[in-house]
């Protein structure tokens, strides 16, 4: 078998072998050294793909595609700058736990260190931001014939298990990529991974320790997929306080309290347990509230730490779901007078929450106002997630909410929503400076499976900056921090044939609403004066 009849036999090896791991998704920027991998998807009736110019876009699509079906994406890109453009997304899905398949294409090891044309170090290139690692030797006959099977077997479980994160197979080819005539896929025999199922140990104890305790809250964190943790709130007696990516917000019912944020930013109020189940969460103000507790308990599925004032005294590692499931049966009804405080003071914060459409708490508002199941919500990071955590609390089920917030950037939001949108409509909100960081992006919103309606809240610069005390100094504040500009999107929208409205009511792909930073941050500060001064009110009548 000659070369180029190999190197293409084998990369159809590669994908059959991830398509019988469950990875049908291939993300693909082109390039020459991943031709045998490109000819690979393009010819597999069952793989899925999507093609992007640029990497960085590329790799936020296959994590927001990820993160909506739950189950890993692969990318696939060729030697040199290709790769390191991968990091961003990389470092997101390793804080955010999100799976991904990095198939990177490389020169054979006779031209590494030699000078060679696009030939850089790619072997560990992502350090410990990767779950799992393997340098793949250049396609040769004299390998075992499970060899590759094997090797994907291994790479894609450990994208899931036991904490799931993006895994790097290095994919060394050598020219020619492929043969006159087509190659079929080399054989093979697939390797099954069987995962366990995490459960709670001794869930007595917890119960019992648990049902003493009158003055408790449940906080779900990030991505906590916990719709069990109704029954155990309504047996302890317990409030829910739901972040804003918590699957829980989604679900809408009566043991949320909304606007949690305000109420602890309004009063002096103390609770004796949090509860915290899942990863980490939005508000400051709650996170600065949960460590005043004399006990704080974690519930994650994963062993990594989520505990960044090193105030957690109790980790459990176990599924929230398991965890809530377990302890709800065993734990007898209790007084809801705890409770009941918390229903009020969130009912009074409800009413305060009334804003302009043309503000940007307001565009939050009218995003709460369109949600429905069927339609998933992204928040782009620094102001528009840290609004939504305050003032998004849907009055019945909506779609999932989605976000960035493993690292918080606000690099490839725009392909990230495009990712989502392979399975799903989406209401994607996010601020100038993060459409501006992506803007090459907005040409995925053109071939995605479902639509995408893009609000763009346009303040002419990073108006998170504002309400920091580097705020303070207004003369380094516009040049040196919120990069003040006076672009709009409407000929970038143009450029990619998308349509484009300044109106939130408008039918369109990309929808621009201007604000102003200043008095973004004014109308936060007397909001936060009404309401506390509201809330003091009938915290006394309590």
């Amino acid at each position: 078998m000659n070369q180029g009849t190999l190197n293409e036999a084998w990369g159809k090896t590669l994908i059959a072998q991830l398509i019988e791991q469950g990875v049908d998704y291939f993300c693909h920027a082109p390039g020459f050294r991943s031709t045998s991998l490109a000819l690979a998807i393009a010819e597999n009736p069952k793989a899925k793909t999507f093609v992007h110019f640029d990497e960085r876009g590329t790799a936020f699509h296959a994590l927001g595609y990820a993160k909506a079906a739950k189950k890993p994406a692969a990318v696939i890109v060729t030697s040199g700058t290709a790769v390191g453009n991968l990091m961003p997304a990389v470092m997101e899905a390793w804080a955010a736990q999100i799976p991904l398949i990095l198939l990177t294409c490389d020169r054979p090891a006779e031209l590494r260190d030699t000078m060679a044309n696009q030939t850089g170090d790619q072997v560990k290139i992502f350090g410990d931001l990767v779950r799992y690692f393997f340098d793949l030797p250049t396609p040769h006959p004299d390998l075992p014939k499970n060899f590759l099977a094997t090797t994907i077997a291994q790479a894609t479980a450990r994208s899931l298990f036991p904490i799931p994160g993006p895994v790097q197979l290095n994919c060394p080819f050598s020219e020619p990529f492929f043969s006159d005539e087509k190659s079929a896929s080399l054989p093979y025999v697939p390797t099954n991974y069987f995962f366990p199922k995490q459960t709670l140990e001794n869930p007595e104890k917890w119960a019992e320790e648990l049902e003493k305790i009158e003055k408790g809250v449940i906080v779900l964190g990030a991505d906590a997929n916990a719709p069990e943790a109704k029954a155990l709130s309504e047996k302890l007696g317990w409030p829910i306080f739901p972040d804003i990516i918590s699957s829980y917000r989604e679900l809408s019912d009566d043991r949320t309290i909304s606007h949690y944020h305000h109420i602890l930013k309004s009063l002096e109020l103390k609770t004796d347990v949090v509860l915290h189940l899942g990863g980490p969460i939005v508000s400051k103000i709650l996170l600065q509230w949960m460590i005043k507790a004399s006990r704080l308990i974690h519930v994650a599925e994963h062993p990594k730490r989520c505990d960044p004032h090193h105030s957690v005294t109790d980790r459990i590692i176990c599924a929230p779901n398991t965890f809530c499931q377990q302890l709800a049966g065993l734990i007898p009804q209790k007084e809801k007078s705890w409770f009941a405080m918390w229903k009020d003071l969130s009912t009074r914060a409800k009413e305060q929450c009334a804003f302009s459409p043309l503000s940007e708490p307001g565009v939050i508002q009218w995003a709460q106002k369109m949600a429905t199941p069927g339609t998933a919500l992204f928040f782009g990071n620094s102001m528009p997630i840290r609004d939504a955590d305050m003032f998004f609390f849907p009055t019945s089920p909506c779609g999932p909410i989605f976000a960035n917030r493993g690292l918080s950037g606000i690099d490839g939001n725009i392909a990230t929503v495009a990712g989502i949108a392979h399975h799903m409509p989406v209401i994607a909100i996010m601020g100038d400076q993060t459409a501006l960081h992506d803007l090459n992006s907005l040409a995925q919103l053109k071939k995605t499976n479902y639509p995408v309606k893009l609000i763009i809240i346009n303040n002419g610069g990073g108006g998170i900056f504002s309400f920091v005390a580097i705020g303070k100094r207004k003369d380094v504040l516009d040049p040196y921090f919120a990069a003040a500009h006076d672009r709009t999107f409407a000929h970038a929208a143009r450029m990619f044939d998308l349509s484009y409205s300044t109106e939130l009511e408008q039918d369109a792909d990309v929808i621009e609403v201007f604000t102003n930073r200043e008095e973004n941050l004014i109308l936060h500060q007397k909001f936060d004066e009404t309401m506390k001064a509201s809330l003091q009110d009938v915290f006394v009548k309590i």
